[in-house]
C-alpha cells in the first residue's frame, strides 16, 4: 500500500462515505411487506457480517470490459480492493464496507437492482461511489478512485463503480458470496467495541457516549463528528516505517506511534502487529488542531487498554 493511500485510509477520508451515522430517524424506504423487507435485509442476504469475505462479492473478471483487474494483498477485513489499470492510470476499486445508516443518505437514488436500493454520491474528479441500501438501514459502499495516480483523469470511474455495485447486488441476491472461518486467536472475529472502555477519558473532549459500531465489528468509533473522535480498527498489512514513527512498548508489545499530517486536525496512530501474519490493530485519535504530543499521548493510553484485551 502506498503511503498516500495509507494516510487517507487512516484519516477516514476514502473509506467511509456519507453513511457515517448521525442522529435522526431511519432512512425511509418504499412501502413493502415484512417478507419483502426481510429478503432485502443485510442479515437476510449476508448472514454473519463479521465473517463475510468481502472479496467474494466481486470476481475481478466482472470488470474485464475496463481492463485486467488484479487482487493485491488486502488492507482490511471490512472491505476488498482491486487494482485496475486503465489508460495509464491505476484505479483502486474498493467495496464491501458495511455501515449502519442513521439520518439522510447524502446521495442520489438511482435505478434499483432487484429489491436493493442503490444510491450514487455526487462524483468527484478522482472518485465515484455508490451505496447499496438494505432494508434494515445498513449500507454497503463501492467506490473507484485514482488516489495512487494523482493528476490523472479516468472518464470511466463512475462506470466502473456502477458495474461493481450492480455485480455485488446481483451476487447478494443470488447468495453467491463466501464466509471466512477465523481461528480463535485472530482479530477477525473480535469485536473492536469491546476492547476500549476505561481509557476513553484519556482522549481530550471525546464524547465517549457516542459509540458507532459497524456490522462487521472489525472497527469501532467513539465520537460522531470527525473531531474529536477515536477509532479502533483491525487491518491487514505491516506497521509503518515512516521517519516520524516512534517505537514504544505498550502492554508488553512493540507499538508504532506516529502523527499523520491532515489539514485542519491533529491525528495520531498507535498500531501493533498481532501474531506472526499481517494482522494489525490500530488506534486512531483525531483532535482539533493541537500538538501531536497530546494526540499521541491519548492514542498510547487507549492502546494500553486495547492491546491487553486482544485475543491471545
Amino acid at each position: 500500500m502506498t503511503r498516500t493511500r495509507w494516510a487517507l485510509l487512516i484519516a477516514g477520508l476514502s473509506l467511509a462515505g456519507c453513511t457515517s451515522q448521525v442522529d435522526g430517524e431511519a432512512l425511509p424506504g418504499p412501502t413493502s411487506g415484512p417478507s419483502e423487507q426481510a429478503i432485502a435485509s443485510s442479515t437476510g442476504l449476508i448472514g454473519n457480517a463479521t465473517t463475510l469475505d468481502p472479496c467474494s462479492l466481486v470476481d475481478p473478471v466482472a470488470l474485464s470490459q475496463f481492463g485486467t483487474a488484479q487482487r493485491p494483498d488486502q488492507e482490511a477485513y471490512d472491505y476488498c480492493w482491486l487494482k485496475l489499470p486503465v489508460d495509464g492510470s491505476t484505479v483502486a476499486v474498493r467495496f464491501g464496507l458495511l455501515e449502519r445508516v442513521r439520518g439522510n443518505l447524502e446521495a442520489k437514488e438511482v435505478e434499483p437492482v432487484g429489491p436493493l436500493r442503490i444510491f450514487e454520491e455526487n462524483p468527484a474528479k478522482d472518485r465515484c461511489a455508490r451505496y447499496i441500501l438494505f432494508s434494515d438501514n445498513v449500507s454497503l459502499i463501492a467506490s473507484a478512485d485514482t488516489v495512487d495516480t494523482p493528476g490523472t483523469t479516468v472518464p470511466q470511474l463512475c462506470s466502473i463503480t456502477e458495474k461493481t455495485t450492480t455485480t455485488i447486488a446481483e451476487n447478494l441476491i443470488a447468495r453467491e458470496i463466501e464466509h471466512v472461518t477465523y481461528p480463535p486467536s485472530s482479530l477477525g472475529s473480535f469485536d473492536a467495541c469491546n476492547a476500549v472502555t476505561v481509557s476513553l477519558a484519556q482522549v481530550p473532549t471525546l464524547p465517549a457516549g457516542e459509540v458507532i459500531s459497524y456490522p462487521g465489528r472489525h472497527q469501532c468509533r467513539w465520537g460522531q463528528a470527525m473531531v474529536p473522535s477515536l477509532t479502533l480498527r483491525f487491518v491487514l498489512g505491516t506497521p509503518s516505517t515512516a521517519p516520524s514513527v516512534r517505537y514504544e512498548t505498550i502492554a508488553g508489545k512493540q507499538t508504532s506511534v506516529y502523527p499523520v499530517d491532515i489539514p485542519g486536525r491533529t491525528l495520531c496512530v498507535a498500531e501493533v502487529r498481532h501474531g506472526t501474519g499481517r494482522e494489525m490493530a490500530q488506534v486512531v485519535v483525531r483532535l482539533t488542531p493541537t500538538s501531536p504530543a497530546t494526540a499521541c499521548a491519548a492514542a498510547q493510553a487507549v492502546a494500553a487498554e486495547a492491546w491487553g484485551k486482544l485475543p491471545a
